[in-house]
């Protein structure tokens, strides 16, 4: 695998609530650099990281329904409208946690199907928020993701003290039965940790720590690269 298609397994991301715009130029610049499948910024940050990504083959990706979940199903729709129109690509979006745990599902099921049918066959992934879950809720999440027309499930935020496990990994892509894909996010430090869930059948990651994971790669043996080559981006 080529440093170039390894770097499409990343949605470069900055989320925090404190990121300036000099700390999201870097973000962009980097993205840019390396060539990852997205940057992923705060809505407030859309129009001002689009230009940055101009004329380059990295996606813009933001999120809806951040960090919480809890909105009802017409603001994310109007919320996933809204960031489109500012220039938005692929949308990352927090499921309703209330909804989940109170197995409501047609409210849980239509606040999905708003995001996705606002985003107009743009790439939707729903963060399912593991912490919070437990492993039934967690397999009942990625059924009614599925049935709602998303692109991938999520493990994590990372805003609520937990990220992805390789345990969650492998039950979600359990769960969804090909259906979509797994993104993991939140927690990983290490080339050996994404090579795991790669091989756990994760297809996309969350990442703060890119460019560590790229210089990572880089420093590799060719048999230790040899063992990613398998694993190509996946563009849905």
């Amino acid at each position: 695998m080529k440093v170039p298609s390894f770097a499409k397994l990343f949605d470069h991301s900055i989320l925090r609530p404190d990121a300036t715009h000099e700390e999201v130029r870097q973000f962009a610049e980097t993205a840019v650099q390396l060539g990852t499948a997205t940057l992923t910024v705060q809505p407030h940050y859309i129009r001002f990281a689009a230009e940055m990504l101009k004329n380059s083959d990295v996606l813009l990706g933001t999120v809806v329904g951040f960090p919480h979940g809890n909105e009802t199903p017409s603001m994310k729709e109007y919320q996933a409208k809204r960031v489109l129109d500012l220039g938005a690509q692929e949308i990352d979006m927090v499921m309703n946690i209330p909804a989940l745990k109170n197995r409501e599902e047609n409210i849980f099921i239509r606040d999905i199907e708003g995001v996705v049918r606002a985003a107009h066959g743009a790439i939707v992934k729903v963060i399912t928020e593991n912490s919070l879950l437990s492993d039934d809720e967690k397999r009942r999440a990625c059924q009614w993701i599925v049935k709602a027309g998303a692109h991938f499930v999520k493990t994590s935020t990372a805003y609520t003290g937990g990220g992805a496990t390789l345990e969650d990994v492998q039950l979600m892509v359990e769960a969804v039965k090909g259906k979509c894909l797994v993104k993991a996010a939140g927690g990983l430090t290490k080339i050996e940790h994404i090579l795991e869930y790669l091989k756990a059948g994760a297809r996309r990651f969350g990442s703060s720590r890119t460019e560590q994971f790229i210089s990572a790669f880089h420093a590799l043996p060719q048999e230790m690269k040899a063992q990613f080559s398998k694993f190509a981006s996946y563009p849905c």
